[in-house]
């Protein structure tokens, strides 16, 4: 378990804590050491409801927290269901987030929604938070779970609930500056901080709305990682390009161009080193029968010798070679 706060000041704590049962073993001590940091971190603003006793003692998984001042994105990922036992009656004003990534997770009655609402995998779920809800997971169930302060949403969704596919161009942009911030927050300084965790709501804004200003600078980054992510998962596509992916994005070419301007590399070479990757490790695996022009053809390279250059100029040797030396 890690703890590594920052402070942008009296009562604003920037940082990451975590745990993974995998790590540390699983049980009641586990999951109480991440009980007692989000109570000292978290607590006076975001108290936790109690859980019953099957997932204290059974704890699975790995959770992880990333606060920025008020605000605090949490990943669970579980191999044991995760269940409340009671709530407190404390009374809140803050707005919750949920992105279902595997499994699901279930919220009994939240505020406004007349019924339960279920987060599935590919979905969000956005509420106004006014009383803590009972909620359970599956067995087998990961989600992001985003905590803003009242004030920041509560216009969106106070009184209406919002729910959808998390697949839209702001759902994927919002989730690629999360996943920046979680790698970068140990690092963050106070104004760094404060921009993220603005941005943050910024784009849970656009979530909401289906939009976001591609124009905003604070947002470059973001955008050029949801890019990355994007390409990454269709790497073996006859139709991948920039064009295709700045489609997906709802942006223009020369906008997702300008995101890759400050950064070592155009998109274009992305597209095109991660294709090379893919490969190479294809072509290591012990047994393969690939051979270097179908590799060529797999990863749309226009024949075997410009595959051939690209990948020695890449990894300094043909992939015949690469191949041999692997096996």
């Amino acid at each position: 378990m890690s703890d590594r706060p920052r402070f942008l000041g009296p009562g604003g704590k920037v940082g990451t804590f975590a745990v993974d049962a995998e790590a540390t073993g699983s049980g009641r001590e586990t999951w109480e050491s991440f009980i007692d940091t989000w109570n000292d971190r978290m607590g006076d603003s975001y108290p936790l409801p109690e859980f019953d006793a099957a997932t204290v003692e059974g704890f699975q998984g790995t959770m992880r927290s990333v606060t920025l001042h008020d605000t605090a994105v949490n990943e669970l990922w579980g191999s044991s269901p995760l269940r409340t036992r009671a709530v407190g009656t404390h009374e809140h004003d803050h707005i919750r987030l949920y992105v279902g990534l595997r499994g699901a997770l279930a919220l009994q009655d939240p505020h406004d929604q007349g019924g339960d609402a279920r987060i599935p995998a590919g979905t969000y779920f956005m509420h106004h938070v006014v009383r803590e809800n009972h909620f359970h997971t599956t067995a087998d169930s990961a989600s992001r779970i985003f905590i803003f302060p009242g004030d920041a949403l509560r216009s969106l969704v106070s009184g209406r609930p919002r729910s959808g596919p998390a697949t839209s161009p702001a759902a994927q942009v919002l989730m690629a500056h999360t996943t920046m911030v979680q790698r970068t927050v140990g690092d963050l300084g106070p104004a760094a901080a404060r921009a993220s965790r603005t941005a943050l709501i910024e784009l849970a804004k656009g979530l909401v709305l289906d939009h976001f200003d591609d124009r905003e600078p604070t947002f470059t980054p973001a955008l050029a990682q949801a890019a990355k992510d994007l390409a990454d998962t269709r790497l073996t596509d006859a139709d991948l390009s920039p064009a295709a992916i700045a489609a997906h994005l709802h942006v223009s070419v020369r906008t997702l161009q300008r995101a890759f301007a400050g950064l070592d590399e155009s998109f274009s070479a992305y597209i095109r080193r991660r294709r090379l990757a893919e490969a190479a490790e294809a072509l290591s695996v012990p047994g393969t029968r690939l051979t270097v022009s179908e590799a060529a053809a797999r990863w749309h390279f226009t024949d075997s010798s410009h595959f051939i250059r690209a990948f020695k100029k890449q990894y300094q040797v043909t992939p015949a070679r690469y191949a041999r030396r692997a096996a």
